[in-house]
């Protein structure tokens, strides 16, 4: 949580990036029209400039004994702590042994991001599968991928039964909600494989 100059109520905000020596904290802030948080953080502070912090909170933290490939889902602002999950993930040297499936469920083809963020990572594309999925490609764009409901996307992407993975997501809630119901009643997850925080 943020507390940011002259706003009356602290803004949530989740890290990038993981632990380090040097105290850095890393985040991923979508500038948004008339937000005043993000009005704040990209018009009013300057470098040196003191804010309040508080936390962590969230559920959804990286499980580093769990012995099953990862699946990774994240839409809109969720991205953040799902790339630090991978990021997490390869820094534990977690990818040598397992896969890591990692889907951004965006709504245009232009809000598809994240991809840059994984590809630094030692394993992309031999042990990080990533996937973007579109919900609304449009009639004039040449989107190739993936389209739909990123659950939905998941569930045909994923080659072994939902029960074999470890699950970590977070997005808004409608995309939480159908992963949650997807995840513990049709694919059968155990509650303690699913990891997940609700961003609204």
């Amino acid at each position: 949580m943020l507390d940011l100059p002259g706003l009356d109520s602290s803004r949530a905000y989740s890290m990038s990036n993981t632990g380090n020596g040097l105290g850095e904290w890393h985040f991923q802030v979508r500038r948004v029209p008339n937000g005043r948080g993000t009005q704040t953080l990209f018009e009013s502070l300057a470098a040196g400039d003191e804010i309040g912090l508080d936390g962590p909170y969230g559920v959804a933290y990286l499980r580093t004994d769990s012995p099953r490939d990862l699946v990774c889902v994240a839409g809109g602002s969720g991205l953040a702590p799902m790339v630090s999950i991978a990021r997490g993930a390869a820094e534990a040297a977690m990818l040598a042994d397992r896969k890591l499936y990692f889907f951004y469920g965006a709504r245009t083809p232009r809000d598809v991001c994240g991809g840059e963020c994984l590809r630094d990572l030692g394993g992309f594309a031999a042990n990080i599968v990533y996937i973007p999925v579109v919900s609304m490609p449009g009639d004039g764009e040449a989107w190739q991928g993936e389209t739909g409901f990123v659950h939905h996307a998941m569930s045909r992407a994923l080659p072994a039964a939902l029960a074999n993975y470890e699950f970590y997501f977070a997005g808004p809630p409608p995309m939480t909600q159908a992963l949650q119901e997807l995840l513990m009643v049709e694919g059968e997850v155990p509650f303690q494989q699913i990891h997940f925080d609700r961003f609204f």
